[in-house]
């Protein structure tokens, strides 16, 4: 390898069009952190084998070269590791849980160097995922609240006690009045308490209804919008709550 050439492991995160032979990837790397990657599109067969390879939430062992001077890689070689392609056929609200974990990766990592300890989250969840059965309508849900450990913004669940309500603007369980809109009552309040009490290993234990796990969803995207504006809306939520009843 050329000193601008890098293998590095990664997970995907969106691929974006740009012209009918170029698209742009965004990919979670083990070595680098967040980067941008050029992939030349291939038509018919090896087309359809780029979708598969590239589809959001796998993880590849990949070869980049980083020499262009704007930051942008360019993949040299790329290989499976962890597919996510055939849960759109397999398994259509796992499909959809990868496409909303993945976009909600790419609105909040910024991150252009590594971080060991959120690469190890990112690409465990992304096995465990695979794995799991009994309790995963609920596994993006414990990832949400997980990542936020590792993006700064931690909810002291230990001062939960029966009755409070949660201030979602201040992150904070409270017995107090809450005088804005942005709080979740003392039944919904409860709800979070046993989500942020679970653990993948726990997830079977953790039974939600479709109502409550539609409000702890909007509850920790607003939480994240408060603290990072940046993450936006996202497109993939409205399709992840169809999938689960």
């Amino acid at each position: 390898m050329t000193n601008s050439t890098n293998k590095t492991r990664g997970l995907v995160l969106t691929t974006i069009p740009y012209n009918d032979s170029t698209q742009f990837v965004h990919i979670y790397t083990e070595a680098f952190g967040k980067i941008t990657c050029r992939l030349s599109v291939g038509r018919r067969k090896k087309g359809a084998a780029q979708r598969s390879l590239y589809a959001p939430f796998s993880v590849l062992d990949i070869v980049i070269d980083r020499q262009n001077s704007h930051g942008i890689a360019s993949i040299i070689e790329a290989s499976p590791v962890l597919s996510s392609y055939m849960l759109s056929a397999t398994d259509p609200a796992k499909a959809a849980q990868c496409m909303y974990m993945a976009e909600l990766l790419d609105k909040t990592i910024g991150e252009v160097e590594n971080n060991p300890k959120l690469w190890q989250f990112v690409s465990h969840s992304a096995e465990l995922l695979q794995l799991t059965t009994e309790g995963a309508a609920n596994f993006h849900l414990v990832f949400t609240t997980r990542l936020c450990y590792y993006l700064g913004f931690h909810v002291d669940n230990s001062a939960y006690r029966k009755g409070m309500q949660f201030d979602i603007s201040e992150g904070v369980f409270t017995a107090e009045p809450i005088y804005h809109p942005y709080y979740l009552t003392a039944e919904s309040a409860g709800w979070l308490h046993l989500l942020l009490d679970t653990k993948f290993s726990t997830l079977p234990s953790l039974r939600l209804t479709r109502k409550q796990r539609d409000t702890l969803l909007d509850m920790m995207l607003t939480f994240l919008r408060i603290h990072m504006p940046e993450a936006g809306e996202l497109r993939c939520v409205d399709v992840l709550k169809d999938l689960f009843v």
